[in-house]
């Protein structure tokens, strides 16, 4: 479970989190500490400045038009794994932590 504030980014930050657990077999602190993306309706790529150079380089080379963001939501997510709960706090909102209860 995760939740995030962010208005027009929640889907993706939550969707980012998902598809990095499920498909690739992130851990959810890995996946909530992951930079993120964001395409607006009007085709424009908003990043987070943590992506490789590379990766923003060939984004420009295909022609999409990249805009920095400093940050993109601030997700508090819960994973349960074999009756285990894990949990992960975003580090872009100061004073997040993920305690025990």
């Amino acid at each position: 479970m995760t939740d995030t504030p962010g208005g027009s980014t929640i889907l993706n930050t939550i969707l980012q989190i998902l598809v990095s657990t499920i498909d690739c077999g992130v851990n959810v602190a890995e996946a909530t500490h992951a930079p993120r993306i964001h395409q607006t309706w009007r085709g424009e790529l908003h990043m987070e400045r943590a992506f490789s150079p590379d990766t923003v380089r060939i984004l420009k080379e295909r022609g999409h038009k990249i805009d920095n963001d400093d940050t993109m939501g601030s997700a508090q997510s819960i994973m349960i794994q074999g009756g285990a709960f894990y949990g992960a706090a975003d580090p872009r909102r100061p004073g997040a932590t993920a305690v025990a209860p």
